[in-house]
């Protein structure tokens, strides 16, 4: 039996359409949303927000994880697809995408040929093929579950979303409510030769040695780096240590990067308490036992230091108060339980000083324990060790704030940027002595001497060690 076809009346297609198009009344809608002085080119479809293009122009850009459309109503951003064939030349070289956003599309970032920074958050689930071009790889600071080896390769990229293991927060060292492109590029990129000596702080993670990081050849598998960053301490009478975490941050980079550690080779402890830093030097050793001589150690330290009442140095962990210096990790026993290591060799780049001065060269210490000094302690390194430190005796590490970072780190980065990693510790430590005494007198009114320790063992060689 034939059953005839009813057709479906008008009113309840209509109602139908409306149902389907929701509240917004279109399939699709494409907007522009203005942020941070960027304005951003948006589409929305099937209640998934895109950010799709912004003014080639800007230099500097924080793609926002939240946008609103011409209505007002908001609109939380899924992915940044920014590829098109016939997009304009864009001259970004620093991008920050905000926590939030889950995917970068394929071919996203592939026409961006400036582009030398990028952050990204550990939301990111999902990573487009190609999403940058082999020619142009910027410097990537991210969670550690995305692998560079892959972006580079042009692999398609499926980190796990929220990964707490990261060594650091891709977010920290930069300042993202100071993004507003209404400046030139010569305004935002500070060079050597724009600095002047009057300037104001910069905003930290925006100097040179933060955003032109290079890419080191071939990666140093039997390296292995320890690097503490001791920027804030729970002791409300211990001030903090100015750029000391980007310090950390911008060191890590110069090892993933320029040196080419693998990842698992290096650990970066923010704020490192006592017990952080024994757990740290164990980790050294259990390495050295699985490794012996084909390892090389690396170890850096920026934070507080201080001599105790007999000129014993101690580095102050983030829970330890600068007036309770016996509680400190003794520098001795540091350099004592690096040299029994069977190693190739081991590095030490400590940017503190033992005068009991914060790197604004003010007393940290209270009226009791200031000016107890008369003389500190030169600890003798043993074993294959050597110890750049920056300063002597009871002078001040200094802080530089027109490059936001302690005067000795940067100088021992801009080192290492200068030559791709490709440098002897004798001619790394002739450089940053130099320029650290030049640069404290005529910044600061300061004298400044960065130091090195050599064990007797190494003494005829140590200048010829490499990296």
């Amino acid at each position: 039996m034939n059953r005839a076809k009813k057709s479906i009346p008008n009113s309840i297609i209509i109602f139908m359409l409306f149902a389907m198009l929701g509240t917004t009344g279109v399939l699709a809608q494409s907007f522009k949303y203005t942020y941070k002085g960027v304005e951003f080119k948006c589409k929305t479809k099937k209640g998934k927000t895109r950010i799709v293009a912004f003014n080639n122009e800007c230099t500097r850009v924080v793609i926002p994880s939240e946008v609103k459309d011409k209505k007002g109503i908001k609109h939380n951003v899924d992915c940044v697809d920014l590829y098109y064939l016939e997009a304009p030349r864009y001259k970004t070289h620093t991008i920050a995408i905000e926590p939030g956003i889950t995917e970068i599309a394929p071919y996203c970032f592939y026409q961006f040929a400036e582009l030398s920074d990028i952050y990204i958050p550990n939301t990111i689930e999902h990573i487009g093929k190609k999403a940058f071009n082999k020619k142009h790889i910027p410097n990537f600071t991210m969670p550690s579950t995305i692998n560079e080896a892959d972006l580079i390769a042009g692999l398609a990229v499926y980190p796990q979303a929220g990964d707490t293991q990261q060594p650091i927060d891709p977010m920290v060292g930069i300042d993202l409510s100071a993004y507003s492109d209404q400046t030139n590029e010569s305004e935002n990129r500070i060079s050597e030769q724009t600095v002047t000596f009057e300037t104001s702080a910069i905003t930290p993670g925006t100097s040179d040695i933060d955003t032109q990081i290079p890419m080191g050849r071939g990666e140093r598998e039997n390296t292995f780096c320890l690097i503490i960053a001791n920027e804030k301490y729970s002791n409300q009478d211990t001030p903090d240590v100015k750029y000391a975490l980007q310090d950390g941050v911008t060191f890590n980079n110069y090892c993933l990067r320029t040196l080419r550690l693998p990842k698992s080779n290096v650990r970066f402890v923010k704020n490192a308490k006592y017990l952080d830093i024994k757990r740290q030097i164990d980790w050294l050793k259990m390495v050295a036992e699985a490794y012996g001589k084909e390892a090389n150690f690396l170890v850096y330290y920026a934070g507080h230091g201080m001599a105790d009442e007999k000129g014993n140095c101690k580095l102050i962990p983030s829970d330890v108060s600068i007036n309770d210096v016996n509680n400190g990790f003794s520098l001795k026993e540091l350099y004592t339980e690096l040299g029994e290591l069977t190693t190739n060799n081991v590095l030490v780049l400590v940017d503190a000083c033992f005068s009991g001065n914060d790197r604004d060269d003010i007393a940290a210490t209270n009226e009791e324990h200031r000016g107890i000094v008369r003389e500190v302690k030169n600890e003798v390194a043993t074993g294959n060790v050597v110890v750049l430190t920056a300063t002597s005796e009871t002078e001040t590490a200094l802080s530089f704030e027109e490059q936001a970072h302690g005067l000795f780190s940067y100088y021992l980065m801009k080192k290492i940027r200068e030559t791709g990693g490709d440098v002897t510790y004798g001619e790394l430590y002739d450089y940053v002595k130099k320029n650290v005494m030049k640069k404290s007198v005529v910044v600061k009114s300061k004298k400044q001497t960065p130091s090195v320790t050599v064990s007797a063992t190494i003494k005829e060689n140590w200048r010829n060690m490499k990296f």
